[in-house]
């Protein structure tokens, strides 16, 4: 009884296992570069949006300094503006954050109406 040559097999597996490797190597490569144009993108929208933003309120400023006659009336209603939104975003964020109070209050309810008691 002869016993098959094993050379050509484990070769064969080896050659599989590598391009595999490889495959995954490049998927993974090919992610990254797509990640970073996305971010690249995403920096270039930001940028232009605060541009756009900070002109706009300049523009609403002056032209609030044109109408109520002042030099500075106009840049001080667009910063109480902006202050209002800021704390606007900010409690609605911390609201945001917080735990769900209606699953505590539900488990809190079912452990009283539970038969156990």
């Amino acid at each position: 009884m002869k016993i098959p040559e094993t050379n050509g097999l484990i070769e064969n597996i080896y050659k599989y296992v590598q391009t595999h490797i490889e495959i995954a190597k490049l998927e993974v490569e090919e992610r990254v570069q797509e990640t970073i144009k996305k971010l690249i993108i995403g920096a270039i929208l930001i940028l232009a949006a605060s541009m756009l933003l900070i002109f706009s309120l300049l523009t609403l400023a002056l032209f609030l300094n044109h109408v109520f006659k002042s030099d500075y009336l106009g840049f001080l209603l667009v910063t109480i503006l902006l202050a209002l939104v800021v704390v606007y975003v900010f409690y609605l964020g911390k609201k945001l954050l917080e735990p769900d109070t209606i699953t505590e209050n539900t488990e809190e309810e079912s452990e009283l109406i539970s038969p156990e008691n």
